[in-house]
């Protein structure tokens, strides 16, 4: 499972902001994942509770920041198979930070937090 968040910003935001905005960005996106994690591990189904253990994070580099899941059923959860109806709680995750503008409002956190915006 994998879910994909891009920020982009102009240029003049950069000049702005300066170097600091990779930082800022990092740290928004950390927070975003964290969160989607929390909403997932919820909108998980539940039959033995294995699925909703396995859900987590993993942030491998500067700019990369991965929710995970580490059982290979969750496809055929998301998805269904001819035996079984899906229950896309992936899906329901992705609209849930999307609606919420959670990217948005966690950058505009780190904004504030770092004196550039009040």
């Amino acid at each position: 499972m994998s879910m994909t968040i891009k920020i982009e910003y102009s240029e003049h935001f950069r000049k702005v902001v300066g170097a600091k905005i990779d930082k800022i960005a990092d740290e928004a996106l950390k927070r975003v994942i964290v969160e989607a994690d929390s909403i997932c591990q919820r909108e998980a189904p539940v039959k033995t509770g294995t699925l909703r253990r396995s859900i987590g994070t993993d942030h491998p580099s500067m700019g990369t920041v991965c929710l995970t899941c580490g059982v290979k059923y969750w496809y055929y959860n998301q998805y269904g198979t001819s035996k079984m109806d899906a229950n896309p709680f992936v899906t329901r995750t992705a609209k849930q930070i999307t609606g919420d503008n959670l990217v948005q409002k966690n950058i505009n956190d780190m904004l504030v937090k770092e004196g550039i915006i009040r």
